[in-house]
């Protein structure tokens, strides 16, 4: 399995577990303070995940390239 697909997997499932929170906290079948309280850490958590993850992408696109892609880019021709 590729890690793109488990990283997005995994975040869907975060997603569906806060969905899920605020649902039962609608309906009243759970506290509404209970779900005020970890609705908003998992909100916050989330933003923390997806900032990290954009940041760690970056340095990958940048420092991660291979020789022959930095090759291409400059225009220097290999003939």
């Amino acid at each position: 399995m590729n890690t793109r697909y488990l990283f997005a997997f995994l975040l869907s499932a975060l997603v569906l577990g806060i969905a899920l929170l605020a649902i039962l906290g609608i309906w009243n079948v759970i506290e509404w303070q209970y779900v005020q309280k970890y609705f908003w850490k998992s909100i916050q958590s989330l933003i923390i995940i997806l900032v990290s993850g954009c940041i760690i992408y970056m340095i990958q696109s940048l420092l991660g390239k291979p020789e022959e892609d930095r090759d291409r880019t400059t225009g220097s021709s290999g003939s």
